[in-house]
Formats: structure tokens, C-alpha cells, sequence
């Protein structure tokens, strides 16, 4: 009486099995790895092989060499079917999460412009009040490699006190850049090196991610004149004084929230008026008018204060 898994001692040989799935191989040929786009071919070799798997593990002999070997070919098969979709599956989310991280860095930005009025210096003046997010989290991507943030450099030297000309708004932007698998470096110190980074197409190059924002809409027109010699102003704190002379015109777009002050002395001291921009505001100074009322909007005549 044989017991559970013992072998019959008459006779122990080689059982072949014929285990055939779509690979295209054959008993007495080369085995033959076909590469397949379908899913139901994945799912059809599955099949075959939990099939054979359950069966072998019911029965009281076990496997055989040669199913053995099938097994082996069956598991290597599906894992070079599956694994190059697992892991272009795994980049494809890394990079749509870069993606997302690079949008939360540039709203970081942007509600560090409409609070200090100022581009930040670096990446680093952002953490922690702006964006929520560790310092090396911040500045470098989650494959390790940098992240690099650029103003474009015909307003390097912005101030908000000074604004922004008519034609410069168009350049109030900027770019937080990086590569899922290399520090790009990219040379960016003139307008033509923005440009080019602008626009270029990196859905060619997957990995390489650039986020561009346009901030021009943060920005107001201030307009100030003068019809006569006198008056002073200042722009966020900022005071330009006529001295007695008449005040040059000043036409420039400055961040919403900007606090201008204007004063009927020739030196700046305590403004008449006072006002924070929100929209378009215009404003001339005209000494004909009473005093407490020099500083009128434009297109309007005098008024009593």
C-alpha cells in the first residue's frame, strides 16, 4: 500500500505533457516568445497556467520535469508581458504628479506675489508660509534631481514702487523647470534663453517638465500727471516730490493691494488722499483747484474737499 505522494517504485520515468498556450511554440521547436499588444492573451495564458497549477496540486504525483519547465515558461512570459506595462504605468504617474507639484509650487508663487507685492529671490522663500512642502522637497523633485525656478529677466529688477511699463507687462512671468532623470541646468540670463524655454515642446521628452504662468493679471494702471508746478505721491511707500517743479508723468502697472498716497506739498509728508489700487485708477494734479482738492481724477474739473 502506497501512501499519499509516495512514487510507484515499478517504474519512475519522465511524463511529458503537452502544455500548449498562444506563444506560438510546439512540441519538437524552438521555443518562440511572441510579443503581444492584446490583453486577452495575457489573460488566456493566465488561465492555462492556474489550470495546470490546480490541477498539480490536487493530484498526488505532483508536477513533472517538463510541466515544471512549462510552469517556468508560462510565469516568464506574462512577467515580460506585464512588467514593461507596470512600469510605464509607474513613470506615467510619477510624471503626472510632477506635474501637480510643479502647479501647487507656481500657486505658492503666485500668493507670494499678491501678498509681498515682490517676486521671491529663490525657490527656498516659499517654504513654509507659501507652499507647505520641506526644503528639499521644495527645491529638488521626488527622482532627486532639481527643480529650477527663472523671472523673466527683462524684469529682474522689478519693485513694485516703480511698476511696470505698459510694454513690459507682457514679460511678467515665470518658469519652475525640471527633469525626472537628469539636472537640466538650463542657462537662462537673457530674453532670448526665457523665450526659447517658453516655448519649448517637451512632449517629446516626457521626463523634462516646465510650468509657465503669466501673472499680468495681478497688476493695475496708475496714472498720475500734473496741470502745474507743485504737488508729491507715493507709490507703496515710495514718495517722488515735485520740489516746486512739475511732476514728470507716471504711467505704470503695479501689483493690486499697492498703496498710493497723494500730497498737495512739493515734499512728500500727509497725503490728502489715500487710496489702495484694485482697478485702473488715474489721477492729475492741479494747482488752479482749492486746496484739499488739487489731486483730482482725471477727466473731472475741481471739486470741494
Amino acid at each position: 500500500m502506497t501512501r499519499r505522494n509516495d512514487f510507484p517504485t515499478q517504474a519512475i520515468g519522465l511524463q511529458t505533457a503537452s502544455i500548449a498556450f498562444e506563444t506560438g511554440w510546439r512540441p519538437g521547436t524552438g521555443f518562440q516568445l511572441i510579443q503581444c499588444g492584446n490583453r486577452n492573451t495575457v489573460q488566456r495564458i493566465g488561465r492555462k497556467f492556474f489550470g495546470l497549477f490546480e490541477a498539480r496540486c490536487l493530484s498526488t504525483h505532483g508536477f513533472t520535469l517538463v510541466e515544471m519547465i512549462g510552469v517556468l515558461a508560462i510565469i516568464a512570459i506574462l512577467a515580460s508581458l506585464i512588467a514593461p506595462n507596470v512600469i510605464n504605468q509607474l513613470a506615467a504617474a510619477k510624471r503626472d504628479a510632477e506635474d501637480e507639484q510643479l502647479a501647487t509650487i507656481a500657486r505658492g508663487i503666485e500668493l507670494y506675489l499678491r501678498q509681498t507685492r515682490s517676486f521671491p529671490a529663490t525657490l527656498t522663500a516659499l517654504s513654509p508660509d507659501y507652499v507647505a512642502t520641506a526644503l528639499g522637497q521644495l527645491t529638488t523633485n521626488p527622482n532627486g534631481f532639481l527643480r529650477y525656478y527663472f523671472v523673466q529677466p527683462n524684469i529682474s529688477g522689478f519693485t513694485n514702487a516703480a511698476g511696470l511699463s505698459t510694454t513690459a507687462l507682457a514679460d511678467a512671468r515665470f518658469m519652475v523647470i525640471t527633469h525626472l532623470s537628469q539636472n537640466v541646468n538650463p542657462s537662462i540670463t537673457t530674453d532670448a534663453d526665457f523665450e526659447t524655454w517658453w516655448n519649448t515642446d517637451e512632449t517629446g521628452t516626457p521626463d523634462l517638465k516646465i510650468h509657465r504662468r503669466h501673472v499680468g493679471h495681478l497688476f493695475h494702471l496708475l496714472s498720475l500727471s500734473a496741470n502745474g508746478a507743485g504737488g508729491s505721491y507715493a507709490v507703496d511707500g515710495s514718495p517722488t516730490n515735485s520740489g516746486g517743479g512739475t511732476l514728470l508723468p507716471h504711467s505704470r502697472y503695479h501689483f493690486s493691494g499697492t498703496t498710493v498716497s497723494l500730497d498737495e506739498a512739493n515734499t512728500f509728508s500727509v497725503p490728502e488722499t489715500q487710496f489702495t489700487l484694485t482697478t485702473e485708477a488715474g489721477f492729475q494734479f492741479d494747482p488752479d483747484c482749492a486746496a484739499g482738492s488739487q489731486w483730482r481724477i482725471n477727466s473731472s474739473g475741481c471739486y470741494s474737499p
